[in-house]
Order: C-alpha cells, then sequence, then structure tokens
C-alpha cells in the first residue's frame, strides 16, 4: 500500500498474560504482538507490522497495552475492531481503535506508563484471582511499604533495579503508592519509561519491608548500591499489569506536571542522579 492509501491507528489492547511468552515477538513463541499480527494478517490478507508502547515479561497481563500499526482507508473502525476481536484469542482483545497522526510511535511517544501490582496476604485464597496477584501466607506492614515507596521516587540511575539493552538506565518515577483493601494491597508504579523487572524489583523490595525483613530506610542504600538490589529478586509476574499509557494532551500536561511535582516532594530534595 502507498502511504496515501493506508491510515495510522491506535489500538488499546488487553490480554492475559499467563499463556504468552511476552508482548514482543520472538521466534517459536505465542506472544501478545505474534497474535495481534497474525490476526491483522487474515483481516487484512497481508503482513502488517505492529508497535507496542512497551515489552512485558511472560506472565504480566495488560489492560491498557497501546499498539499501533497500519491500516487500508475507508473501512470502518468500530467494524475493523470487532471483525478483529473475532479472529483474536479469547485471552486477548482491543479495548478501543482510533486514528493516529501519521509517525505516531506508541513507545517514544509515551509520556507516562502505569503499573499495578497484586498481592492477597494473610493466606487469602481467591481461585478466580489465582493468575492475578501474588498470595503470600504473611501479613504485611503496610504503613512501612508507603514509607518505603516513598523513598523510590524521583529522577535516578535505577540500574540496581534492572537492565536496558543499551545501558541507560536514568528514569523519572513519578510514582510508587501502596493501597490496602482488606486483605488485598495494591502497588501502583507510574514512570517515563522502566528498566527490563523494574516494577518487580521494587514490589519486591517492598514485600520485604512489609515482611519486616528490611525497614524503609534501607531502601536508599538499595537504590544507590552498585550491584542488583536484592541480588536481583524479583516478585513474579502474575500479580502485575500494564494498566494505561498515557501521550502528550492538554489535560496530561497539567497530569505530568502534577506528577513531576509530586515526584519532588516524595524525593525529600535529595538531588537527583545524573
Amino acid at each position: 500500500m502507498t502511504a496515501d492509501a493506508q491510515r495510522v491507528l491506535k489500538a488499546v489492547i488487553e490480554y492475559d498474560g499467563t499463556a504468552f511468552a511476552g508482548s514482543q515477538v520472538q521466534p517459536n513463541a505465542r506472544t501478545v504482538q505474534g497474535e495481534l499480527e497474525e490476526a491483522l494478517n487474515r483481516l487484512i490478507g497481508e503482513r502488517i507490522r505492529v508497535h507496542l508502547a512497551g515489552r512485558t515479561d511472560a506472565g504480566v497481563h495488560a489492560t491498557g497495552q497501546v499498539a499501533a500499526f497500519c491500516l487500508p482507508r475507508g473501512q470502518a473502525l468500530p467494524a475493523v475492531r470487532e471483525r478483529l476481536n473475532a479472529l483474536l484469542p479469547r485471552d486477548m482483545a482491543v479495548r478501543s481503535l482510533r486514528p493516529a497522526a501519521a509517525g505516531f510511535d506508541p513507545r517514544r511517544d509515551a509520556r507516562w506508563r502505569v503499573y499495578r501490582y497484586r498481592i492477597l496476604m494473610n493466606g487469602a485464597r481467591r481461585p478466580l484471582e489465582r493468575h492475578r496477584a501474588l498470595e503470600i501466607d504473611d501479613r504485611l506492614d503496610v504503613p512501612a511499604m508507603q514509607a518505603g515507596a516513598a523513598r523510590m521516587v524521583g529522577r535516578r540511575d535505577f540500574g540496581s533495579l534492572g537492565s536496558d539493552v543499551r545501558g541507560r538506565t536514568i528514569r523519572h518515577l513519578a510514582e510508587v503508592s501502596v493501597s490496602r483493601r482488606g486483605d488485598l494491597v495494591e502497588v501502583r508504579v507510574t514512570a517515563n519509561a522502566f528498566l527490563r523487572r523494574m516494577v518487580r524489583s521494587i514490589v519486591a523490595i517492598l514485600v520485604a519491608i512489609g515482611k519486616g525483613r528490611l525497614t524503609p530506610e534501607a531502601v536508599d542504600g538499595l537504590l544507590d548500591g552498585s550491584g542488583r538490589a536484592l541480588h536481583g529478586q524479583a516478585a513474579p509476574p502474575r500479580g502485575l499489569t500494564l494498566e494505561r499509557v498515557i501521550y502528550e494532551s492538554a489535560n496530561n500536561r497539567t497530569n505530568a506536571s502534577a506528577a513531576s511535582t509530586d515526584a519532588a516532594a516524595g524525593h525529600q530534595g535529595k538531588p537527583e542522579s545524573a
């Protein structure tokens, strides 16, 4: 197709990551990108390349993953979405499908990414949630976890929490919040971008604090250390969900400004790492 005969589309994707080897296409493995490209191929009759806002590991879920791809003009998007969902497997779906500007890049154009990690404590068991939450027998000290979370916020080198193929490990972590509803503890994390395994490493540290194995003050040393925090320990992927990818708009500029202000306050006046 020529550029004039096609249009760029932005899709919000939801999937249960349990049976996927991750989001990014890879040989001889079932992936989110691979399934979406196969469905588009069957729908259009030609190979369509899909670009995702971010990579999720095997077992990680999403309610707000963003994908971009090009399709021929002249097709009603509600009908395209309906036909596409009919071709996709039952553990993934297109939640919305809208036109995007030419050159839209879901990864590079993203301003913030929001993840949520769910923990069921006190030995609570919810069979229908077993693939979407980490179940532990311990009772967590949520106020201590909140104190530890506040020490993580800010812009710094997070190399102790994850890796990057280009070796660029400075990130802006705008929010790390911990909340509790009954036996359910949720950790919500917002950043401009994440290192590989970074969110699950954050959760592992917070769980260790909640169990009394670390103090909130220990976070500073873990983040400033030259090696991987907790010897690279990370929480299991099943409790993690990519909830939202935020792009620039008038409202989002206000939200991003507020997030940056909150991040600076949560960093307690410490200098940012560069």
